[in-house]
């Protein structure tokens, strides 16, 4: 099915999972190709490679490869999602150009899988959007992760959100650094301006990580004013791992 060896699979998904694990010691890669530009000892990992012309995965392979509900990865636990998918996808944006960074682009995916991670208990505490999509191929999944790149430069001075009920200025749009994981990452600081309060601006981090033809993205944000630095690690790595351990085990 993947056209490589069982041993040499398994091997690749055990780097992937310890270069996961090691995300927690708060080592990270730049934004772009994870081999490229990554710093000094960062950690680097691929779930099992595929030709480049397979699809992803169908819906139900999708819901057992994202992380479940009751799972827990440091402070954080996997809850049911209110919605089938993240409120965000039911947003559009102004230049349309700037779509990517809101909804990563609402056309292109063959199937998703979604959940959402908080500390139980603490209403202001990080909470954070997974979504795993799966595309026709690598190629669609890789035209993905350039359209949010090419929207994180264009839209780099800020664009707005046009949501259900109102509309929200993003302010700034920075590129920051993403995990050394997969064919490919992407990580963004998103600064907007409170509805409510334009004197306040509010963080929101995204980061998206291809390999092969599936897509995973994390969209973190909290109800407060502070910086608190980017999506979190942990849940970054526990996605991973149980992603790469479940490629491996479809191909094994």
């Amino acid at each position: 099915m993947y056209g490589v060896g069982n041993g040499q699979q398994l091997r690749r998904a055990a780097g992937a999972v310890i270069g996961a694990a090691a995300l927690l010691a708060g080592t990270a890669g730049c934004s772009g190709p994870a081999t490229e530009g990554a710093a000094a000892g960062a950690p680097t990992g691929s779930a099992v490679a595929s030709p480049a012309g397979a699809p992803g995965p169908g819906v139900e392979r999708l819901k057992e490869l994202v992380v479940a509900e009751g799972e827990k990865f440091g402070p954080y636990e996997v809850t049911e999602p209110l919605l089938d998918e993240p409120m965000s996808e039911l947003y559009e944006a102004r230049p349309a150009g700037c779509l990517p960074l809101t909804s990563l682009g609402k056309a292109g995916h063959t199937a998703q899988a979604y959940a959402k991670a908080s500390v139980p208990g603490r209403f202001q505490a990080v909470g954070t959007e997974i979504l795993l999509r799966s595309y026709r191929d690598a190629g669609a999944a890789a035209a993905a992760v350039k359209s949010l790149a090419d929207a994180g430069g264009r839209c780099a001075g800020g664009y707005t959100e046009d949501r259900a009920l109102a509309e929200a200025k993003v302010l700034k749009v920075e590129a920051v650094q993403a995990p050394a994981l997969g064919d490919e990452a992407r990580a963004y600081r998103i600064v907007t301006q409170d509805v409510k309060d334009p004197g306040i601006s509010l963080y929101k981090y995204l980061t998206l990580v291809r390999s092969g033809a599936v897509t995973l993205a994390f969209r973190s944000d909290v109800i407060d004013t502070k910086d608190f630095g980017g999506v979190p690690q942990e849940i970054v790595a526990g996605q991973w791992e149980k992603f790469a351990k479940g490629t491996a085990a479809s191909a094994s």
